[in-house]
């Protein structure tokens, strides 16, 4: 653990040296993700003119919700999103034949290559939206529930991460993978509008279990706000290792499957 934590930060001071060069890029992404956000919680806000509650959750409610799927994505797409996303094109490539020669570390590595310091920042604002919406609900926070909250927050994280990399392993063995970039996107986006507690029947099952998405923003809000019950830290954590164990099964055999660039 600590070998990895010493390669994150020698990467991370690497690419943060690299992307300051380039200001303008730089902060140019921070505000057009951040305005992104704004303009969902205005959207929503402008929802909530018309209408008490969605599922229970009134405004300060899904200030939460956009508040933690706001971090959750400047987390993830600081650290691996942008390396994960270009799996598919180091397999085809011949590229991951570098990367074998330290084959316990391969995916961790082709992980937190090319980390983006810049959306970082991205936290900023949605710590600011979740602490409007814990004020406007009047929930004191206590060391207890920080903690429960950031490892209730931890538990999406990774399992973010193992949805994006499942999703990315059938380019052992498909030439052709753009759609599952699409499937992902489409159901990050229908996440990010629409919470997990309005989802009913096979959509919840599909969201909950099958593609997780619906965990992410949702499952935190509840434990913030006081409704997260025994059994949905069963289903997180169950989840989380189901995908986990996945992940692990196909990237190894997708190793095995793995020809080189030679072939």
């Amino acid at each position: 653990m600590k070998k990895r934590i010493r390669i994150i930060a020698s990467l991370l001071r690497a690419r943060i040296s690299r992307q300051l060069i380039y200001r303008a890029s730089f902060w140019t992404a921070f505000w057009v993700d951040m305005f992104v956000f704004v303009m969902q919680l205005l959207v929503f806000s402008a929802i909530y003119t018309r209408i008490e509650s969605i599922a229970g959750w009134t405004l300060p409610h899904m200030a939460i919700f956009m508040g933690t799927f706001t971090m959750l994505d400047g987390l993830y797409m600081c650290t691996y999103f942008f390396g994960v996303l270009n799996i598919p094109d180091k397999i085809r490539s011949g590229g991951l034949d570098l990367y074998l020669t330290k084959p316990d570390y391969t995916l961790f590595l082709l992980s937190v290559e090319r980390m983006n310091f810049g959306s970082i920042l991205i936290t900023i604002p949605g710590a600011l939206m979740v602490a409007w919406g814990a004020g406007q609900l009047g929930i004191h926070l206590t060391l207890g529930l920080f903690l429960g909250y950031a490892l209730i927050f931890t538990i999406m994280y990774l399992l973010m991460y193992c949805l994006m990399v499942v999703l990315r392993v059938p380019a052992f063995w498909l030439l052709r993978t753009q759609a599952f970039n699409e499937l992902e996107s489409a159901l990050v986006d229908f996440s990010f509008r629409i919470p997990g507690v309005a989802l009913r029947g096979v959509w919840k099952a599909l969201l909950y279990v099958a593609l997780p998405y619906g965990l992410m923003a949702t499952f935190p809000t509840q434990f913030l706000t006081g409704t997260l019950e025994l059994r949905h830290w069963l289903l997180a954590i169950g989840v989380l290792a189901g995908f986990w164990v996945l992940m692990l099964v196909l990237w190894r055999s997708g190793v095995k499957h793995y020809g080189s660039a030679s072939s």
